[in-house]
């Protein structure tokens, strides 16, 4: 784990620490992996003592581009990392394809990346916009993505591990008396579901949870209020709300509630990445399922196949 973080200073030769930027696509919704990377790139910031001149999340970075054409020429533009690279999730792919159109003459990053087409006219009109941009860098999360964008997208695609490793040695780690449950079975109930039929002690789909589940009411009303922020936001000349911060303070406790939920189980049955990646930071046993198109098989092939306690299944 220690060589992972340190992996993430493949970004130095990009971003120098230092560097004046902007971090664009900010997920604003309880998917908690999503905000594993989020956590872990304000991380990376902080380490690297970026001067972030801008914040924005996923409901108002296009309303960002429209407003700030002129933007000073050593401003790097951030894209947050993910799964999210494709057509699964049209509205963040949208929203790459509008910033590389919008600002030719900037230095562009999008942070690690898993790349998913179901579409290969979709992948090639995307392609077409994107490659255009003479100073982008890709970093991407294993060598399949890789191939993909290095033949369609970027001349410039880079191996990186995902950010979230940048929050290693920053949570606690399991001991044992946390322990107070056997198994946590968290299997995904999305648009990358997982089969799961045939896996040795699986119960039932009321035994197994998603990020969903572990969410709490309180957590869907309180993201509810930040979204209405950003509705409103939208609809103004001036930002009335400071979403983003408003948003990281409350999500810091809801991570943090979610590393004890973790830490209490022996062991993390999981199909979700960051389930994975969140048991590797914490030192929780896992064993990892595949998503549906091989995401995680190919993290855990470039990246955690070597992390104590952890092992792939394959059904």
């Amino acid at each position: 784990m220690d060589k992972l973080k340190n992996t993430l200073s493949v970004i130095d030769a990009v971003v120098p620490p230092g560097s004046k930027v902007v971090y664009l696509d900010i997920p604003l919704h309880l998917n908690v992996g999503d905000l594993l990377i989020y956590k872990g790139t304000e991380q990376f910031f902080k380490e690297r003592n970026y001067q972030v001149l801008a914040r924005r999340t996923d409901k108002t970075s296009m309303k960002w581009l429209s407003e700030n054409r002129n933007l000073p020429k050593d401003v790097i533009l951030l894209m947050h990392g993910g799964g999210n690279f494709g057509d699964l999730y049209g509205h963040h792919q949208r929203l790459r394809e509008a910033v590389v159109e919008r600002f030719p003459h900037h230095k562009i990053v999008y942070m690690p990346q898993t790349v998913h087409f179901k579409d290969k006219s979709k992948m090639l009109q995307s392609a077409q916009i994107i490659r255009q941009h003479t100073n982008l860098t890709i970093f991407c999360r294993d060598e399949r993505s890789k191939k993909i964008l290095e033949e369609h997208f970027c001349k410039d695609v880079r191996l990186c591990p995902d950010m979230a490793h940048a929050l290693w040695n920053v949570f606690p780690k399991q001991s044992a008396n946390d322990i107070k449950r056997d198994t946590l079975w968290m299997i995904r109930k999305d648009i990358e579901e997982t089969k799961v039929d045939g896996l040795p002690g699986m119960p039932g789909p009321d035994g197994y949870e998603d990020w969903e589940d572990i969410c709490t009411e309180q957590d869907r009303a309180k993201t509810r209020v930040y979204l209405n922020f950003e509705r409103i936001n939208r609809t103004l000349s001036t930002r009335l709300f400071d979403t983003p911060q408003k948003w990281s303070d409350y999500t810091d406790t809801l991570v943090n509630r979610v590393n004890s939920y973790f830490m209490s189980h022996d062991t993390v049955v999981t199909s979700r990445m960051h389930g994975h990646i969140l048991c590797c930071l914490l030192g929780v046993k896992t064993k990892l399922l595949d998503n549906s198109y091989g995401k995680n098989s190919g993290y855990y092939a470039s990246w955690t196949k070597d992390v104590p306690d952890c092992e792939l299944i394959t059904l």
